[in-house]
């Protein structure tokens, strides 16, 4: 694993501003309309009894618009730490893109690639259990 500068080409798509953006946009659709009330229960949970490794991602999101960040973290961690990751990933990329500056790419290697994958799991994993031993 490296860390690279890399110039965006023009036309490139920074992917940084799509998936942030849209993390954006939930965080202020979670403060301003009513997503716990449209939302329906996760059919996961209803039909076996145990959460699903995202169930109270819509919660999480919604005390983080509030800010409540305790609440938050405490219904869903994971979910919680993602949105708080992608946003302030999407504010690097909205800098580095208006003042065309590079942006810090991350360079993996096959091996490196395993072990993300396996650590990705590790963590879904944990915030499972976490999960199954809180709600």
């Amino acid at each position: 694993m490296r860390l690279v500068h890399k110039k965006r080409a023009n036309g490139q798509i920074e992917f940084g501003l799509v998936y942030g953006g849209i993390a954006v946009l939930a965080v202020c659709a979670a403060r301003f309309l009513p997503i716990l009330n449209i939302l329906p229960s996760c059919p996961i949970h209803d039909l076996t009894g145990f959460p699903c490794p995202t169930c109270g991602s819509s919660r999480s999101i919604v005390y983080l618009a509030q800010g409540n960040f305790l609440s938050s973290f405490t219904v869903n961690p994971l979910a919680a730490l993602c949105i708080v990751a992608t946003v302030m990933y999407f504010l690097y990329s909205l800098v580095a893109f208006t003042f065309d500056i590079p942006i810090i790419k991350l360079q993996i290697s096959e091996k490196g690639k395993n072990i993300t994958r396996f650590c990705a799991f590790s963590v879904i994993f944990v915030n499972w259990l976490y999960l199954c031993s809180h709600l």
